[in-house]
């Protein structure tokens, strides 16, 4: 017999799952039962509509307005919105600055987070390797321009400090052993075209550059290498790796401060089975709905915005004029803007979401809801919702 869901449960699923949901979806899952309306929303992610833009390479922020406006519709519109919000965790882990990332171009953002959705719920170690051959990444860390004579470290840092294994799990030395392995991976544009030549949409891609690395013998975290694979694979299988990256996981998907017994627990199904098994062991876990746990998170601004507009049944968002234009903006007063994460770190979240400012800005976006209030489902956006007063309430607020 199907284990049973309710639908106070489901609302909290389809809240912390795909950060969007209307009345009629949760009471589906009621009937699904707990184990089929988990599979169901870990569905395969369905693919996003291509980007191509008019803009040239020196127009990156019209590029970038472009492929925010393009990721929002397609969230709000797509039959997988799960496989969004956890585009939106690697966004927040594996970190690409637009601003501070010379160079590529918003095709280059577009295919990264078709990555995150390709392979964001296998194994981790998959989209580690990924990653380190993504281009947007490879130009963000410098990776791009490391060579033998002098490598860069930043990748090979960050690869350990946030990627995997975490603080204090391996030295100074490992890293800039690390930066010499990974030395010669580096980018062209596709086709082999010139920058100054080439449309937008020509994207960069992945190419080793084999005078450019050091072939040399090193030693990184106690074993003999000499590639950037080598190195790869040592952090796929250390168990460390599935502890970090697994509390962070619990940190997004359930509460800012998770038990040790969980993590402990969901590092050994993440290692084992991916993410999407860990999801699924989360999501039917009995923590997962404890009372303790409903409303422990704070919506980040994009959670928000896609919630609301979800709610109101607005089935697409226009970030060019003069109000869209405003919109667009609002983000960045709201504190956290698509494809721009403030550092490699990600966005602090939490209470830093409801600072003043943010927080006002978010009150004053309400008014653009006037005129649909009777379309305004809000039962699955916040607890305890009475219509659309309730939005200034807390609770409006919470994940």
């Amino acid at each position: 017999m199907p284990l049973a869901l309710t639908y106070p449960q489901a609302t909290h699923l389809l809240r912390r799952a795909a950060a969007r949901g209307r009345k009629e979806e949760a009471q589906k899952l009621v009937e699904m039962g707990l184990e089929a309306a988990v599979d169901w929303l870990l569905q395969d992610p369905a693919p996003a509509p291509p980007f191509k833009t008019a803009a040239t390479r020196n127009e990156r922020g019209q590029q970038h307005r472009e492929i925010s406006q393009l990721w929002i519709n397609h969230w709000l519109s797509t039959p997988t919105p799960a496989a969004e919000r956890m585009v939106l965790f690697w966004h927040g882990l594996l970190t690409s600055e637009f601003r501070e990332t010379m160079g590529a171009q918003g095709i280059d953002f577009w295919n990264q987070f078709a990555t995150f959705r390709q392979l964001g719920y296998g194994p981790y170690g998959e989209l580690l390797r990924a990653m380190a051959r993504n281009p947007v990444m490879l130009l963000y860390l410098n990776n791009a321009q490391s060579r033998k004579e002098h490598p860069n470290q930043n990748w090979a840092r960050e690869l350990l400090e946030l990627f995997t294994l975490g603080p204090d799990h391996y030295t100074e030395q490992d890293i800039l052993e690390a930066a010499r392995a990974f030395t010669g991976w580096t980018v062209r544009l596709a086709g082999g075209q010139r920058p100054r030549e080439a449309s937008a949409n020509v994207p960069f891609e992945f190419v080793f550059n084999r005078n450019w690395h050091d072939p040399g013998e090193k030693t990184f975290l106690g074993q003999r290498v000499r590639s950037g694979d080598e190195v790869l694979e040592i952090l796929i299988a250390h168990p460390q790796t599935y502890r970090f990256v697994g509390r962070k996981l619990l940190k997004f998907y359930l509460c800012p401060d998770p038990p040790e017994a969980l993590v402990q627990e969901g590092a050994r199904v993440f290692q084992s089975g991916g993410t999407r098994a860990f999801l699924r062991w989360l999501f039917t876990h009995e923590a997962f709905y404890r009372p303790e746990y409903r409303n422990a998170l704070i919506k980040s601004p994009l959670e928000y915005m896609v919630g609301l507009w979800y709610a109101a049944g607005v089935e697409q968002v226009d970030f060019e004029g003069r109000a869209g234009r405003a919109l667009y903006q609002a983000f960045a007063a709201m504190g956290q803007i698509p494809f721009d994460p403030p550092s490699v770190a990600g966005w602090d979240g939490g209470l830093a979401w409801l600072a003043e400012s943010p927080f006002l800005t978010r009150l004053n976006l309400l008014a653009g809801f006037a005129g649909r209030e009777r379309r305004l489902d809000l039962e699955v956006f916040m607890d305890d919702a009475g219509g659309a007063l309730a939005l200034v309430k807390p609770e409006a607020q919470l994940l």
